[in-house]
C-alpha cells in the first residue's frame, strides 16, 4: 500500500494524471480482446518562455488561456502486438526529439520503432523546441539553454506517459466514426501580387473529422481519437499566453462531456488550411466546441467496429529537392533586407564549409498502421497539405484510410507538383524558417505517394 501511494505521489509530482476509475463490473465476462491504456501530462512551461508557430513574435509567452498536454494512448491486439500513441499540444516534433523518445523506449520497453507514433496539433501558441524553427526565433544564450532543458523535460515527460499508458491496459472494444466540421478553409489565396495566406472557399479542404473510440466490456469510453485537417491557428501572433488553440478546446469539451475518457487530437493533412473566421479566443473556443460536437454527434452514428489485430510499418523515404543556391548566392544573401534570410544563408554557408556540399533530399519518416481488418492509419511528417490525405482517401476509400501528418518530424511543408508551380509560403517562403537548403523538387510529390501507397497496399495484403 505504501508503494502504492509513493508510486502516485511520484506521478502527480511529474505531473501525470491518473486515469479516471472506470470500474468493471465483476460478471463481465474477460475475453480475448483489444486492450487499451491512456496518460495525460502536463507539460506547460512554468515560467515565461518563447513560442512558436509566429516569425512576428517577439517576447516569451505571457501566462496561459490553458495547461498544455501530452497524452498517450497504449493498444494491444488480442495476440499481444503493442503500439503507443503519442500525441501533444506542441507545434511539432523535431525529428531527433521524436527519434530519442522512440529509442529510450526502445531500451527500456522493447518497442521498436513501427511501434511508437509521435504526433503534435500544431498549436501556434506552444513552446519553442530545439532544433526546430531556430531562425525564425531571436534567442538570447539563457532563451538557447531554457529551450534545451525544457526539450529534455519534454522528452523525459514523453517515456513516461508512453510506459504508464502500456502498464495500465485494461480490455476494451475499438471502433471507427466519422464526422464532418466546417470551418477549415484553403488558405492560398491568388491574387494579382502571388499566392497570399488568406481565404480562398474554392480551394481544396478536408472537413472530415475521423474517430478512433475505446470503450470498456461495459461500454464506459476510455479514450476518444480525433483529426483534423486544419492549423491550429485561430490565434494569431499577437497571442502570447499557451493554448492549445480550437484542439485544445476540443479536448478539454470532450474530457468534460465522458469524464472517463482521455481525448487525444491528432493533425490532419491540413498544411494549407486555417480555421475560418480567426484572430480572437473566443472564435479558438467556438470552433473547439464545433470540433467537440462533431466528434459527439460521430460518436452516436453508426460505428465500423474494429476486428483482427495490429500490424505496424514505418519507413523513410528521401523526398527530392530543387538545386541549392551556390556560395555565391548565399553570400550575397547576408546582405538581405530580411534578417530571417540573413540567418538562413549563415546556416547554409555553415554546412556548405562543414560538409562540402548542401543536401538534395531530405529523409522523412512515413508511419502505417493496420487496426483489425478495417481501418489504415497513415502517418505523413512535416506540414503535409490536404491534396496528399484527399488523394489516398480517393483511392483507398474513406471509410478504411486515415491520412495524418505532423507525424515523427517536423521539417518543413510538403508540398504538390501544382503548389510547387503556383509558388507562395507552403512552396517557397516557409523552408527559410525551416533551414531548408531549397524547395522540393516536382518529383516530390510522386515519391511520397508512391511510398505510402506501396506501404498501404503492403500492409493491407498482410490481413
Amino acid at each position: 500500500m505504501l508503494l502504492t501511494l509513493r508510486i502516485c505521489a511520484w506521478l502527480l509530482a511529474l505531473g501525470l494524471a491518473l486515469p479516471p476509475s472506470r470500474g468493471t463490473s465483476a460478471s463481465t465476462p474477460i475475453v480475448a480482446t483489444w486492450k487499451v491504456g491512456t496518460a495525460k501530462v502536463v507539460i506547460t512551461p512554468a515560467s515565461p518562455f518563447w513560442l512558436s508557430g509566429y516569425a512576428s513574435r517577439k517576447k516569451p509567452s505571457q501566462g496561459k488561456l490553458q495547461d498544455l498536454y501530452l497524452k498517450a494512448l497504449a493498444i494491444q491486439d488480442p495476440a499481444g502486438n503493442k503500439a503507443v500513441l503519442v500525441t501533444s499540444d506542441l507545434l511539432g516534433f523535431p525529428g531527433a526529439l521524436a527519434d530519442n523518445i522512440a529509442e529510450n523506449l526502445r531500451k527500456r520497453d522493447r518497442l521498436k520503432r513501427e511501434q511508437v507514433l509521435l504526433t503534435s496539433s500544431h498549436t501556434h501558441t506552444g513552446p519553442a523546441l530545439q532544433e526546430s524553427l531556430q531562425i525564425m526565433y531571436d534567442l538570447s544564450a539563457e532563451d538557447e539553454e531554457a529551450v534545451a532543458d525544457y526539450s529534455n523535460e519534454l522528452q523525459r515527460k514523453a517515456v513516461v506517459a508512453a510506459e504508464f499508458a502500456l502498464r495500465h491496459l485494461v480490455p476494451a472494444r475499438l471502433s471507427f466514426h466519422l464526422g464532418k466540421a466546417n470551418f477549415a478553409v484553403n488558405r492560398r489565396m491568388f491574387t494579382p501580387e502571388g499566392v497570399k495566406i488568406g481565404v480562398n472557399p474554392e480551394g481544396p479542404v478536408d472537413h472530415s473529422v475521423p474517430v478512433l473510440k475505446a470503450e470498456s466490456l461495459d461500454g464506459q469510453l476510455l479514450a476518444v481519437v480525433m483529426a483534423y485537417a486544419c492549423h491550429n491557428t485561430t490565434l494569431t501572433g499577437e497571442h502570447y499566453q499557451f493554448s492549445g488553440d480550437y484542439a485544445g478546446f476540443a479536448q478539454a469539451e470532450l474530457e468534460s462531456r465522458y469524464p472517463t475518457a482521455t481525448a487525444l487530437f491528432v493533425m490532419g493533412c491540413g498544411a494549407d488550411a486555417n480555421p475560418n473566421p480567426r484572430g480572437t479566443v473566443e472564435l479558438a473556443k467556438e470552433h473547439g466546441q464545433a470540433l467537440a460536437e462533431a466528434v459527439s454527434s460521430a460518436l452516436g452514428s453508426q460505428q465500423k467496429e474494429i476486428s483482427g489485430g495490429l500490424r505496424l510499418q514505418f519507413s523513410r523515404v528521401k523526398l527530392p529537392l530543387s538545386d541549392p543556391p551556390s556560395r555565391a548566392e548565399l553570400e550575397q544573401r547576408l546582405n538581405d533586407p530580411s534578417v530571417f534570410r540573413q540567418r538562413h544563408a549563415r546556416l547554409m554557408l555553415q554546412s556548405l564549409n562543414q560538409k562540402g556540399k548542401l543536401p538534395r533530399s531530405y529523409s522523412a519518416p512515413l508511419q502505417v498502421w493496420q487496426l483489425g481488418r478495417s481501418l489504415t492509419l497513415v502517418a505523413f511528417s512535416g506540414e503535409t497539405v490536404v491534396d496528399y490525405g484527399l488523394q489516398l482517401k480517393r483511392e483507398f476509400g474513406e471509410e478504411t484510410l486515415w491520412p495524418i501528418a505532423y507525424a515523427n518530424d517536423f521539417f518543413a511543408y510538403v508540398p504538390t507538383s501544382q503548389i510547387l508551380k503556383e509558388g507562395g509560403y507552403e512552396a517557397v517562403d516557409s523552408g527559410i524558417y525551416f533551414g531548408m537548403p531549397a524547395p522540393f523538387a516536382p518529383q516530390v510529390e510522386q515519391t511520397l505517394l508512391d511510398k505510402a501507397r506501396g506501404m498501404i497496399r503492403s500492409i493491407r495484403q498482410a490481413r
